[in-house]
């Protein structure tokens, strides 16, 4: 939507007496806008009661015009080199505003750190100490926090003492609508003998000692069965006998691609793959690259860190695997093509109704209200 379209919104909300919060986003391309904000904003739509207007720094103007009206004030997660959003918060709290900010991720506490770092394999730790320090200085003037799952919250409330609304990651209505048109395309199930297509969406470059996991057991099942096959989409350095692999055909590559094409992906294959090294900080991760793949009625295989715990029963909507697991259960989905059928179809539901319409509704509702009431 325009500048003009949002004011024009926030207006509509404010003179049909709606709860109005005002969202300040930094980057309209993120995922991390559309799961944070775009989301929300689209399941409030359908609903009397709550809206959601989104603003751009470079709109500040525009949002201080409807701070006093408004209910709440929501800061996505970003840094505050300039000191613009400080001020933003002092003028919020001059017109005696909550302030939120919304958090995905442990990036906050000095502590863990180290945690990020090794988790990543990532080397640039002062960008990574410049954004620490950024997101706790916002952390320290907000009111409250508005994160992911309780893990976080709890992480959260330990560090800062303050209260802590939870609002899931969730599913978008283009996603619902394109991967109906995905599934519907995919050929019926395979038997055993016809072909096993194992999917490891991986994003960033980041998930390298993720992936590094799972990939003994992986490559040992590619071994056994001559008609399996690994799709990777993103970045990834192979190790040598993953490599050696693919110069057979065996593994495929797939570049990025946005979120609604990756839903296509994720279609075809028979198995999706979400290992992760498990601490704090992936505890704090959100359980998407499950609830995704649900939707396209494709089983996943998980580390148990916190969310996917909690949203995996293990054998009936997914599968949940420590290191030593992930062979046999491939090996269980690939002989037996009707189980991952069901166990794909019960996913499918779960992720429907906690992720999507009138579930996820109430939780965003039960988040803003916590601060309001």
């Amino acid at each position: 939507m325009s500048l003009a379209e949002r004011t024009s919104e926030a207006k509509k909300a404010l003179k049909e007496g709606r709860k109005l919060v005002l969202y300040l986003v930094e980057d309209i391309k993120s995922a991390q806008f559309r799961y944070r904000c775009r989301n929300v904003e689209e399941t409030l739509s359908v609903k009397d009661g709550w809206r959601v207007v989104w603003f751009l720094k470079t709109e500040l103007k525009v949002l201080i015009k409807f701070l006093d009206a408004a209910e709440l004030l929501v800061i996505e997660r970003q840094t505050d080199k300039d000191g613009v959003i400080g001020n933003l918060i002092e003028r919020a709290h001059d017109s005696r505003k909550k302030v939120l900010l919304d958090l995905d991720d442990l990036i906050f506490d000095y502590k863990d750190l180290l945690v990020l770092m090794k988790s990543t394999n990532s080397r640039n730790i002062i960008y990574w100490m410049g954004y620490f320090w950024g997101v706790r200085r916002i952390a320290k003037k907000v009111d409250g926090f508005i994160c992911t799952n309780e893990f976080l919250a709890g992480k959260l409330k330990r560090s800062f003492g303050k209260p802590v609304g939870i609002i899931p990651n969730s599913l978008n209505k283009e996603q619902v609508e394109i991967s109906a048109k995905y599934v519907a395309k995919k050929e019926n199930r395979k038997v055993i003998g016809s072909g096993f297509l194992i999917g490891y969406f991986s994003g960033s470059p980041t998930h390298a000692k993720d992936f590094a996991l799972v990939e003994p057991e992986l490559i040992r099942f590619l071994e056994r069965y001559d008609d399996t096959k690994l799709m990777i989409v993103g970045y990834m350095k192979l190790s040598p006998k993953m490599q050696e692999l693919r110069e057979k055909g065996r593994v495929e590559f797939s570049g990025l691609v946005d979120y609604l094409r990756l839903q296509g992906l994720m279609s075809k294959v028979d198995v999706n793959l979400a290992p992760l090294v498990i601490n704090d900080f992936t505890n704090c991760k959100s359980e998407l690259k499950f609830f995704e793949a649900a939707l396209v009625e494709t089983t996943t295989i998980a580390s148990p860190n916190y969310s996917f715990k909690k949203a995996i029963t293990d054998g009936e909507n997914g599968f949940l695997a420590e290191p030593g697991e992930w062979y046999e259960k491939l090996e269980y989905l690939y002989n037996n093509p009707k189980e991952n059928r069901r166990v794909a179809l019960e996913a499918k539901k779960y992720a429907l109704k906690h992720y999507y319409g009138k579930e996820f509704l109430k939780k965003v509702e039960e988040a803003y209200g916590y601060f309001t009431n």
